[in-house]
């Protein structure tokens, strides 16, 4: 049901309108009056009017100023005018103040009740776009909400080969989640590694003071400029500036400049050292191919630590025009992970870089044997012979291969194929690197753990092989450390009479105090309580 206003100065008009017309025939709840502006105005300030038939010449304001005033309070009001006046200017500012229609006196009450009638169907009209406009701007408050995480996650699947980086694909979502940028649009990453807490966090702790690390770029790195901090699952940070390279030597400076700032807040205020890699100037649809590069500056680096390094100085160290090394310990990892399809897509991406590049035939066989000498040495950590997965010997090429791009990457695409179908098959166990690693922890597990000796035990960077530890055995370095002390400590308490305080000591606490604290959350029983209960049983 709907409200009426009847607004006039001469109350038999009102009379006339209110008690002459049969308004039982249509959908009228209300019919209220009004001899002013002034009155008519506080009418609509307390009810909801959904038709106004107003006169306009009227003492004090007039019709067209209460217009005036309803376009502004109440906009969801339709206006009828119903005057004695045929003046052309009052019908000229009746029609751009948006009135509904402008009637002469005196008229037809059937004539009236007609064009209310009508009026009606424009009030359910604008009903209807309100609720559609509410609608909208509920789901709009909260895709403006989510957006944060959502474009967080589009980059995840660009870089992840969720989505395709071709232009028209590439373009389209970018569009979609309302980003600044276009698939050519300039784009600069910077790589966080986080290389060493100074405290023995929990997987979950690490994962709390990384969301302060990744809040804490966004201040000092990112620092207002347009872009986007993406926190991978391995717990990479990449600061994304978008489009503001118009200085590229200064605007690398000035990054530069800022990473040596957050490098050294985090250091004091996050117990943590950390390293910058700064990308050069590329393009969005270039993203991959720009954050392998700074992951192989990342792997490469075992000697800088707390540093801001950058991939222009990286690339002139490495020489000029010169084809890059194929990938081999990338693509030894997506094998070991099962991720076949990504290992498709980034075969070709390097076939697709050869193949720009123009290389030749020296280059082409040296890329078949790295090649085939990291399927090798991946089936040799497994114990699986070649001929085990290659039972008709597919590796032998002939010279014709190496000189064919198309049937080299043919052939690549085969092998990688059927290895990662045996794995599939005959299933995964650590890899020779963690081994290694798991093996130093045990033979200096009595010993002030170092991360970085572990490391260099097995030529890593620090950071990179947090990561694969974590991808491998579901454990940090440091939750898996005091797993390895807890369950030696237990020993001892269960076969020697040793003092708990020498217990402690011999799995690598000097700390009594915390040692208790470990080993009590891990068992849920004191040193003490559990020596007793295993004497007692």
């Amino acid at each position: 049901m709907y409200n009426l206003l009847v607004v006039d100065d001469e109350e038999i008009a009102i009379r006339g309108i209110v008690e002459g017309i049969d308004w039982s025939t249509l959908p009228i709840a209300n019919i209220y009056t009004a001899i002013d502006v002034e009155e008519a105005q506080a009418l609509l300030s307390e009810n909801t009017i959904h038709i106004m038939v107003s006169d306009i010449d009227m003492p004090n304001l007039s019709g067209i100023d209460l217009l005036e005033w309803v376009n502004e309070h109440s906009p969801s009001s339709v206006t009828i005018f119903l005057t004695g006046h045929a003046d052309f200017k009052y019908a000229q500012q009746a029609v751009q103040l948006g009135c509904f229609d402008y009637l002469l006196k005196p008229i037809d009450h059937n004539a009236l009740k007609a064009c209310v009638n009508e009026a009606l169907s424009k009030v359910k009209e604008l009903e209807q776009l309100a609720k559609i406009k509410d609608t909208y701007s509920l789901f709009y408050e909260q895709w403006s909400k989510q957006r944060p995480i959502l474009i967080e996650r589009f980059w995840h699947d660009v870089l992840h080969y969720r989505l395709s980086a071709a232009p028209l694909q590439l373009d389209a979502s970018l569009q979609t989640y309302a980003l600044p940028l276009q698939s050519n649009s300039p784009l600069r990453v910077v790589l966080i590694s986080i290389e060493q807490w100074r405290e023995e966090w929990s997987a979950r702790d690490e994962e709390i003071m990384t969301y302060g690390i990744k809040n804490a770029a966004e201040e000092l790195v990112l620092d207002g400029e347009p872009g986007h901090i993406v926190q991978d699952v391995s717990g990479i940070l990449y600061v994304l500036f978008y489009g503001t390279m118009d200085n590229e030597g200064q605007s690398a400076t000035i990054i530069a400049e800022r990473c040596e700032t957050f490098i050294n807040r985090c250091k004091i205020m996050l117990h943590c050292s950390l390293s910058c890699y700064i990308g050069e100037l590329s393009q969005v649809k270039q993203l991959r191919e720009c954050v392998q590069g700074l992951l192989s500056m990342e792997r490469s680096n075992v000697s800088n630590t707390c540093s801001v390094l950058l991939e222009k100085e990286h690339s002139h160290e490495q020489g000029v025009n010169i084809p890059q090394a194929a990938p081999f310990s990338d693509w030894s990892l997506l094998l070991e992970s099962g991720k076949q399809t990504e290992l498709a897509q980034r075969v070709d991406e390097f076939f697709d870089h050869m193949q720009q590049l123009k290389v030749d035939y020296t280059y082409m066989a040296s890329f078949y044997y790295g090649y085939m000498n990291m399927l090798f040495q991946w089936l040799n950590k497994k114990s699986v012979q070649m001929t085990d997965v290659f039972k008709n010997r597919e590796w032998e090429v002939s010279e014709n291969v190496l000189k064919s791009l198309p049937r080299m990457r043919t052939l690549t695409q085969q092998l990688s194929l059927q290895v990662a179908e045996y794995a599939n098959q005959n299933g995964k166990d650590v890899s020779q690197v963690v081994e290694r690693v798991q093996r130093y922890m045990e033979e200096h597990l009595g010993e002030e753990f170092s991360r970085e000796q572990a490391a260099e035990s097995v030529y890593l960077n620090p950071a990179y092989l947090s990561r694969l530890f974590r991808r491998e055995t579901g454990y940090s370095l440091t939750d898996y450390l005091v797993r390895l002390r807890i369950t030696k400590a237990r020993i001892e308490l269960e076969k020697t009479n040793n003092r708990v305080s020498d217990v402690a000591i011999n799995v690598g606490y000097g700390n009594f105090s915390h040692f208790s604290k470990l080993f009590k959350k891990t068992t849920g029983l004191t040193p003490q309580e559990y020596r007793k209960k295993f004497q007692n049983v």
